[in-house]
């Protein structure tokens, strides 16, 4: 009985650890991760993507694609400057709650989290380099697009507004 009772803790320890590990993304790698990357795992493939805005503005952005977990978990770290039309797109397999933060990140970056179908629903504005608070989604999402600190503000970018590239399928929907 008492080897039951081990393995059932044991279970629901392992149950909790993959859900609470699993649910955080963190933007920047931390610096225990570092070392266990392979090489050319977190080299990034570029693409272009739009902003589509309700005011009828459409704006270009040439970002990387964050796909696998060492991708994730490198994200924007240590990096000194982004250009003001450069992002970071992160994708994910499905909707799901989303959760990053800004350890070893050195610059301020606005976090747009993204439905399956591109529509911004969530803006964190000016995320605090080297914060380790928890920055999470409000709703269920497809994506999280990384851009440069204050750009949402300075363009106007809100939430409702969308997201056009191909992860979304909305690429070349008439306006």
């Amino acid at each position: 009985m008492k080897n039951y009772r081990l393995v059932i803790a044991f279970l629901a320890f392992l149950s909790f650890a993959a859900a609470v590990g699993g649910s955080v993304v963190q933007a920047e790698t931390a610096s225990s991760f570092i070392g266990t990357l392979l090489p050319g795992s977190d080299e990034f493939e570029e693409d272009q993507l739009a902003i589509r805005t309700n005011d009828g503005e459409r704006y270009y952005f040439n970002v990387e694609l964050a796909v696998t977990s060492a991708q994730q978990s490198h994200g924007m770290m240590e990096r000194t400057r982004m250009d003001d039309d450069a992002g970071m797109l992160f994708i994910f397999h499905g909707e799901g709650m989303r959760a990053f933060w800004m350890k070893d990140t050195l610059i301020p970056l606005d976090m747009l989290f993204l439905s399956e179908d591109g529509t911004i629903h969530h803006i964190h504005h000016n995320a605090k380099p080297q914060d380790e608070t928890t920055i999470t989604s409000r709703f269920p999402s497809k994506a999280v697009l990384e851009l440069k600190g204050g750009m949402t503000d300075k363009l106007g970018i809100k939430e409702g507004d969308v997201v056009e590239h191909d992860v979304f399928r909305n690429v070349g929907i008439a306006e």
